[in-house]
């Protein structure tokens, strides 16, 4: 699920790549902080509050299995943070709760810090507000860098807009986008993994996932793509009446008003200072096509945009406010123009065509000669939504109400 999660954001960020949603918060606070964060570095890439520590090494088990190494005993189903610290190399720190501050827990963590010692892991046992933790880490130095941000009192909770995003009585991760590339690795069908990594940075200042529910958190500032995906309207989407069989990696944009997202799409570009670059790309294949693709988005009244993918094609789909006569595969005089005008995942060696109905797919002529549509319909496809991101881990579906995570085998 995770790599659902950063794969979607990922996503959307080459959707603006030579393009963000609902559920951004502005520097509310939603609940009175988990004192387990004020053991948490204020520098920390990622952390993760969790109602069970066993939830916590589940969640980041791929980026924690250090700490998944030893028996917490009873501790085991205590409340815990987990943080990922950049300390040349990417860190776990967990802060195990356990128990009232006027307790003696020595008792309680003994066995632990036993195993610990055993396995060169470092351990302290520190006194927050209402009880007392034990920090763990396979690194000496993450604990001394979290006990001098404890006695400074200062912690993530001083980190930008982190107060944005505490879930009262919710479990919840929260991942610094600026971190991104250390973080995860990226892989997107053709795309820069270098423009990826420069795309999450101004995605949004932290991606938060909390239950099915996800969201981005970043300052009302025009360069974040999570405030552009706000500006725009959700629209209904047909894409599951047409769907590639096979299809593995699915992006589609519903449009309510492709003036009115060209308007928001074009502002964030500016913002960005990719504004110019853009109008380049337009201007090019208006010499070379004789049509700006402006023109040709207006004048087929584009209502959806779809790129599908597998490890042996990618294709585009653009859904038009007319119907047209279904031919067969025809040569392309507008190749190039959905990735200008919708983004790097868009499929720029779309030489060919065909026409099914309100349709047009573009690709190579290898694949449309034998690409078989509306097969198999994805199974509970949105109606409606802003956008939709799929691949073989789950769904990311975006409305006007928030951003949802679904996975077929719940």
């Amino acid at each position: 699920m995770r790599r659902l999660i950063l794969y979607a954001i990922l996503v959307l960020a080459a959707c603006s790549c030579g393009q963000n949603g609902q559920n951004s918060q502005s520097d509310q606070k939603a609940g009175e902080a988990p004192e387990l964060l004020r053991a948490v570095p204020s520098d920390a890439l990622a952390v993760g509050v969790f109602s069970h520590c066993d939830k916590g090494m589940q969640a980041f088990v791929e980026q924690a299995v250090d700490l998944i190494l030893l028996d917490y005993g009873k501790l085991v189903r205590n409340k815990a943070a987990i943080a990922l610290c950049d300390v040349g190399t990417l860190t776990p720190l967990m802060v195990l709760e356990t128990g009232r501050a006027e307790a003696d827990t020595t008792v309680a963590v003994a066995d632990i810090i036993a195993q610990a010692d055993s396995l060169k892991f470092s351990t302290a046992i520190v006194s927050l507000d209402k009880h007392n933790a034990l920090l763990l880490s396979p690194s000496a130095t993450v604990i001394k860098v979290a006990l001098r941000h404890l006695a400074s009192e200062t912690s993530i909770l001083d980190a930008p807009y982190f107060t944005s995003i505490q879930e009262s009585g919710q479990d919840f991760i929260a991942y610094r986008n600026r971190g991104a590339g250390k973080l995860f690795s990226f892989g997107l069908h053709g795309v820069d993994p270098k423009k990826l990594t420069a795309f999450i940075r101004d995605a949004a200042e932290w991606t938060v996932i909390a239950g099915d529910r996800l969201s981005l958190v970043q300052p009302q500032t025009g360069k974040y793509f999570g405030n552009f995906l706000d500006s725009i309207e959700e629209a209904q989407s047909s894409f599951a009446r047409i769907c590639p069989a096979g299809a593995e990696t699915i992006v589609a944009f519903p449009i309510a008003s492709a003036k009115e997202r060209r308007s928001a799409y074009e502002n964030w570009l500016d913002a960005r200072v990719e504004l110019e670059a853009y109008r380049n790309r337009i201007q090019a294949l208006k010499k070379a096509a004789g049509k700006s693709p402006l023109v040709w988005e207006k004048e087929q009244d584009v209502r959806e945009v779809v790129f599908v993918a597998t490890q042996n094609y990618r294709i585009n789909l653009v859904r038009t406010a007319k119907s047209a006569k279904s031919e067969g595969v025809q040569k392309n005089p507008y190749t190039g123009f959905v990735r200008a005008l919708y983004g790097e995942p868009f499929d720029a060696a779309d030489s060919c065509f065909i026409r099914k109905g309100n349709w047009i797919i573009s690709g190579e002529r290898s694949v449309l000669d034998t690409l078989k549509l509306g097969a198999v319909k994805p199974e509970s496809w949105p109606s409606k939504a802003r956008m939709v991101v799929q691949n073989p881990e789950g769904r990311l579906t975006s409305n006007n109400d928030n951003i949802t995570i679904w996975h077929s085998n719940r």
